[in-house]
């Protein structure tokens, strides 16, 4: 790669600021180029790169790659491009709240797990980012908070009528890291196709676009309201099975991970064992009543021979109870020999 190409894989953090800096510091008065594939990643190090771009002067950055989050706002650029088979991916910025998850300040305050600070925090950098998007684009900022609590997936044409890129690139994008971008984007819980890599495939990216209902020149997506994700929370025994607290539920519709499936698959299973070995104990238990009588062999159904079998023991008659043994006097056996120790006195 030429000495005035940067490339940025992964996620954005503090080691990206130093690359970009030292990149930057070696090209000092020339004309650059950063490459960019991200997920995005801290925005205190994404606002260092853009202030970086803006103070080099004479920088172009290119998306070559499905970019999102803080890769997509990087705008102290002097001119930004994009290949027509990528997207970019905007939301708003979020905390971790459990260790598997993380929240933006809408989802925080259904959850009510996390106090007014935090929500403040994550709305004023929400604004910040939205500015960031307004000041480049053709929007006001309420409308880019508007486009981010959507979270939608914008196209090459979008991203340009928005005003967020300068120039559509429409020849084929270099080879990218498939694996590599796909594993950054699960673990940054951005929401990508399950079936796909980020592959080189332009007929892949034409597809994605049909699926998400992204067209190429159509803004319908974004004149449309936001649709609003909430938290269900009344299906209480999938929670427990899942180990969640709710299910995040947008138009009805509830999405469940790929792991969380299996978990419901293995479950199902498992009853369906437990049916079935409760048939085998009831044959069982079955077969040993028939024993009893063949009468009780041809009635069908347990119910009904264990009635039967109760009929003929309460038929069988009961043993008389022996009466109650009368009290006697205890018997003196020396009564004959005993003498009388008043009548008698003189005789002792």
């Amino acid at each position: 790669m030429a000495n005035n190409v940067l490339r940025i894989n992964g996620e954005i953090s503090s080691y990206t600021v130093w690359r970009v800096n030292q990149f930057l510091g070696d090209n000092k008065g020339k004309p650059v180029t950063v490459r960019m594939a991200s997920p995005g990643g801290d925005v205190a190090s994404a606002v260092q790169i853009s202030h970086a771009f803006a103070d080099h002067g004479d920088v172009t950055l290119i998306h070559d790659s499905f970019n999102a989050s803080a890769a997509t706002w990087l705008f102290g650029a002097k001119t930004i491009k994009m290949y027509s088979d990528c997207m970019l991916y905007v939301h708003c910025s979020s905390k971790e709240v459990f260790y598997w998850q993380s929240m933006n300040a809408d989802q925080l305050k259904q959850m009510g797990v996390a106090n007014a600070e935090d929500i403040k925090h994550l709305e004023n950098i929400d604004r910040i980012i939205a500015g960031k998007y307004a000041s480049r684009g053709k929007r006001s900022t309420e409308d880019m908070l508007t486009v981010m609590k959507a979270h939608p997936w914008l196209t090459a044409q979008e991203c340009q009528d928005y005003g967020l890129i300068d120039e559509i690139i429409n020849e084929k994008a270099p080879a990218k890291a498939a694996n590599e971008m796909l594993s950054a984007f699960r673990n940054c819980a951005i929401p990508i196709p399950e079936d796909g890599g980020l592959s080189d495939e332009r007929s892949f990216f034409q597809k994605l676009g049909e699926m998400l209902g992204l067209t190429k020149g159509d803004n319908s997506t974004f004149n449309q309201p936001p649709t609003t994700t909430t938290m269900n929370k009344k299906f209480i025994n999938v929670n427990t099975l899942l180990n969640v607290e709710g299910l995040d539920e947008n138009d009805s519709k509830v999405v469940l991970t790929t792991n969380q499936i299996q978990v419901i698959e293995d479950k199902i299973v498992e009853l369906q064992g437990k049916v079935e070995n409760h048939g085998n104990l009831e044959k069982q238990f079955s077969d040993k009543l028939d024993e009893f009588s063949d009468e009780v062999k041809n009635i069908k159904g347990l119910d009904a021979k264990i009635s039967k079998i109760k009929q003929m023991f309460d038929k069988i008659p009961a043993t008389a109870t022996p009466a109650a043994a009368t009290q006697q006097e205890p018997v003196d056996e020396f009564a004959d020999i005993r003498k009388d120790p008043i009548n008698n006195f003189y005789d002792e």
